[in-house]
C-alpha cells in the first residue's frame, strides 16, 4: 500500500532505527502486503516472497536490515531460539516485521508496535496501530499524519 510505503519513509526519516512491529489479522487481510510496501518504500527493489513457509526473509537496504517473520505455522515458541531472533531486538539498524506474533505471546510482548489489520468490505482495510514502548510511541508520532483506513 502506499500508506506503508510512505510510513517506512518518514520512520527512515525520523529516525527510527530500530524497531519490532507485530502485524496481526486474518488471512489475507493485508499484512504480507504491507510488509512488502515498508520494504518498497525503503527503496527495496527485489523480491518479497511470503515468508510463511521459511519462517523468516532477511532483507538489506542501505543502513537498515528488515527481518520478516510469519509465524503462522509456527508450533512452538521454543522455535524462536533456533531462529537468533532474540539478539536482533532493539538492534540499532534492525527493523523486525512479525506476522502472527500471538502464536509467541513472549515475542508479542516484546513488540514497540502491534498493527491490527481488518478487512472493510471488497477492498479496504482497517489499520490500527497500538504503541507497546517508548520506540513504538516514537514511531506513532513520526507517522501521525497518515490516514487510519488504508487500501491495498
Amino acid at each position: 500500500t502506499a500508506a506503508a510505503a510512505e510510513l517506512a519513509k518518514r520512520w527512515r526519516a525520523g529516525g527510527v532505527t530500530a524497531l519490532c512491529a507485530g502485524l496481526r489479522g486474518p488471512l489475507g487481510s493485508g499484512k504480507t502486503t504491507w510488509a512488502r510496501a515498508t520494504l518498497a518504500g525503503l527503496g527495496y527493489v527485489g523480491r518479497v516472497p511470503s515468508p510463511t513457509y521459511t519462517l523468516l526473509e532477511e532483507y538489506q537496504v542501505p543502513g537498515l536490515t528488515l527481518i520478516h517473520l510469519d509465524l503462522y505455522r509456527f508450533n512452538d515458541p521454543e522455535e524462536l531460539e533456533f531462529l537468533g531472533i532474540r539478539e536482533r531486538f532493539g538492534e540499532p539498524g534492525t527493523w523486525l516485521f512479525v506476522e502472527w506474533p500471538e502464536r509467541a505471546p513472549s515475542l508479542l510482548a516484546k513488540c514497540d508496535l502491534v498493527i491490527d489489520f481488518a478487512p472493510m468490505g471488497a477492498t479496504g482495510r482497517s489499520v490500527t496501530f497500538s504503541p507497546q514502548s517508548a520506540a513504538g510511541h516514537a514511531a506513532i508520532d513520526v507517522g501521525a499524519a497518515l490516514a487510519a483506513i488504508v487500501r491495498p
